[in-house]
């Protein structure tokens, strides 16, 4: 597995993708108090530059590229920077994700095709533009952004619910491919609960169908009382410096995945909303 101690040190290099607010933001500053050059990528130009003016007028050793993740030229691109710009990188966050609220079977399919398009193909294309390069070196890490979500099946979400699903089994997949093979690059998977993010702020206001409403309501008030992002980067930190796979970062969800899986064991059907 990665040689972690290697990975974050000062002067190493950091790409995260989604990293102009949020949990990317937040994993970049925690980065750069460890003396780490990073790269942010995100598709909001605006916030994009605003942040990296501000990090770099406080001393850091910051880049940024516009980037789109659901297109692999883009990604790929943000790569052929990275090695420009610093000439390696030794961890790789792909975190840039969305919620995508709507009705899932009513909607156009253009729902589902921009969901998967960001939450999965943007991991996908992550991986694929930056794992070479990882395997290269000799040293990397990548941390891939799922969601408790990618643990349990919450009803009017489906989109999201398939994409964290589906980040979760890749990053697994890849965890045990790179132990079996001896490869020097590790992998973790983020699966948090409820944080203090702008997740919802290009989300419509309301949705047509009840239970798309329902989720679309509980998520945002999700979002304004979770915890701060800060305190997932701090466990992110952590978990790179001691190759750990998995990052539940809140607790009291942890045991979700455990009694859905205790359910299948037993083929007992899923519980409802609100059931004792």
């Amino acid at each position: 597995m990665s040689a972690t101690g290697d990975v974050i040190a000062r002067g190493n290099v950091a790409v995260i993708t989604g990293g102009a607010s949020g949990i990317g933001l937040a994993m970049a500053e925690r980065f750069i108090t460890e003396g780490m050059s990073v790269l942010l990528a995100d598709i909001d130009e605006p916030k994009l530059r605003n942040v990296e003016a501000r990090l770099t007028e406080a001393g850091a050793d910051v880049a940024t590229r516009i980037c789109n993740t659901a297109s692999e030229n883009e990604v790929a691109e943000v790569a052929e920077f990275a090695l420009e710009r610093f000439g390696a990188v030794h961890i790789l966050c792909n975190n840039a994700g969305i919620a995508g609220m709507g009705d899932a079977w009513t909607d156009s399919m253009e729902l589902w095709d921009r969901v998967i398009g960001v939450n999965l193909y943007g991991v996908i294309h992550g991986v694929r533009s930056f794992l070479p390069i990882m395997q290269q070196q000799g040293v990397g890490h990548i941390v891939n952004t799922a969601s408790i979500a990618g643990l349990m099946a919450a009803p009017g979400a489906a989109p999201y619910n398939v994409t964290k699903h589906g980040v979760v089994a890749l990053s697994e997949g890849l965890f045990v491919e790179l132990a079996l093979t001896e490869s020097p690059v590790g992998v973790s998977v983020l699966c948090p609960g409820f944080v203090k993010t702008d997740l919802m702020d290009k989300e419509p206001e309301r949705i047509e169908s009840p239970i798309g409403e329902f989720m679309n309501e509980m998520i945002r008030t999700g979002v304004q009382t979770g915890v701060a992002a800060s305190g997932i980067a701090d466990q992110v930190i952590d978990a790179i410096g001691a190759s750990r796979f998995w990052i539940l970062t809140h607790p009291d969800t942890r045991q979700l995945g455990v009694e859905r899986m205790q359910r299948a064991a037993t083929q007992t059907n899923p519980t409802l909303p609100g059931a004792d």
